[in-house]
């Protein structure tokens, strides 16, 4: 039997039907609306499904659907790409929960060389559950510099760069739009629960940032999906001052994800970015 972890099909349905307004879809409105957003029925009516199934869907009834339904009713709550694909993980059977767990907390020689030969580009490699497995000096340097360079490396107590944005006020001090790093953060531990929703260490992470944190429980209510892997972040950093940078994340072979953050060439923001690589307290015993 098929073990479903931190997915609501209904309560996410309800929470995308609510934020529709009933004009972006065409239709007419009145002062009689006593519910926001849209009503179950003109969900069903604009999806091309009864009443009564959307109903049950909502409800929690009917636990899976078709992709063509789901697809249909994406079309309907005018869901973006991430939020469709979400709709459809969730809404779906997990067919084979073990075949999508990839060999968990392992680093091949290939990744930790190519790790160490980056430079100066802060970077570190992530398991899906944004677990640190390793990072480099200018990464360790910009976001952990109170922490352990070699804690990665400790299965038991390797940091997670989403508990430490919330729970760590050394790191969450560094982002200047804290509103945005935290909804971005949420969001997009939402996607990945929709890739492994057979997890129950995901489960557990989740659990614990919901009870330690208000903030993240009320976001986390919310259901807003994003896949967040590239854009463009403001630091605020104790050593050396504002930091504009760029980052993304790639895949890789391993079932692993490197993330990396890079300044603009040329900007006083390589420059800093840069000084993250020196010793300093080499520099300052000379």
């Amino acid at each position: 039997m098929e073990e479903i972890v931190n997915t609501d099909l209904g309560s996410y349905l309800r929470q995308m039907r609510e934020r529709v307004r009933p004009e972006q879809m065409g239709l007419r409105t009145s002062n009689s609306r006593r519910v926001p957003g849209l009503r179950r029925e003109e969900v069903a009516a604009l999806a091309g499904v009864s009443q009564t199934y959307y109903t049950r869907l909502e409800q929690s009834q009917t636990a899976h659907a078709s992709p063509q339904v789901l697809l249909s009713i994406a079309r309907a709550l005018d869901l973006s790409t991430d939020e469709q694909d979400y709709l459809l993980k969730i809404g779906t059977p997990v067919q084979n929960p073990q075949r999508q767990t990839p060999r968990d907390d392992q680093l091949n020689p290939s990744t930790r060389m190519l790790l160490s030969s980056l430079g100066n580009v802060a970077a570190a490699v992530l398991n899906y559950r944004c677990d640190i497995l390793a990072w480099n000096s200018p990464y360790h340097r910009l976001f952990a510099p109170h922490l352990e360079f070699g804690l990665p490396e400790d299965a038991d107590r390797r940091p997670n760069i989403i508990k430490m944005n919330f729970l760590d006020d050394n790191v969450r001090a560094l982002y200047a739009d804290w509103a945005a790093e935290s909804e971005s953060n949420v969001t997009y531990l939402r996607f990945i629960a929709g890739n492994h929703r057979h997890d129950p260490r995901l489960a557990e992470l989740i659990g614990e940032l919901t009870i330690q944190n208000e903030e993240f429980a009320e976001l986390w209510c919310r259901q807003r999906v994003a896949n967040c892997i590239e854009g463009t972040k403001l630091f605020d950093h104790p050593v050396v001052g504002e930091l504009e940078l760029m980052y993304q994340s790639a895949d890789l072979q391993d079932g692993n994800i490197l993330k990396f953050y890079h300044a603009e060439p040329d900007s006083p923001h390589e420059v800093a970015l840069r000084l993250l690589t020196v010793d300093l307290d080499s520099v300052h015993r000379r």
